[in-house]
């Protein structure tokens, strides 16, 4: 995402997320129910372990090479320092991957392995912050899988 605009960086997020939950559907997860809080996005059922899982997904539309994990907007905590969702999810749009990593792993990723910190993302005034890395120094962490 990354627009510089709330609206169209909201609706390109809502796409990414049923996109995602459509490849989650088509590997045997049922649709329970979506989120519009900072817990989680999505919530899945997985006969087989007769379990709910939740995700976090983000959609991103660059190209760096790079990935970011929000953690602050508006002065408040966001994000990867808010969710409550059990995998975190990026749907890397135009690459048609999505990457996807226990929410607990990538805590302790961020802690083990130093990230830049950026600031002042995002769209207007919103002072955002994120993690930086470049998705060749943390891949190996994440389980991928191509549309």
């Amino acid at each position: 995402m990354g627009y510089n605009n709330f609206e169209k960086d909201l609706d390109d997020g809502k796409t990414g997320e049923l996109v995602v939950r459509k490849y989650i559907e088509a590997v045997g997860f049922v649709f329970d129910s979506d989120n519009n809080d900072y817990k989680y996005d999505l919530k899945m059922y997985y006969p087989p372990h007769e379990k709910y899982y939740t995700y976090e997904i983000k959609t991103d539309g660059y190209t760096s090479g790079n990935i970011v994990f929000e953690f602050e907007c508006r002065n408040k905590p966001s994000g990867i320092a808010t969710t409550e969702a059990d995998y975190f999810v990026t749907y890397f749009k135009n690459y048609g991957i999505i990457w996807n990593i226990k929410t607990s792993k990538l805590k302790l990723l961020l802690q083990t392995i130093k990230p830049t910190v950026k600031e002042g993302v995002g769209d207007y005034g919103s002072k955002t912050k994120v993690y930086l890395y470049k998705m060749s120094d943390i891949a190996e962490f994440f389980t991928k899988y191509k549309l």
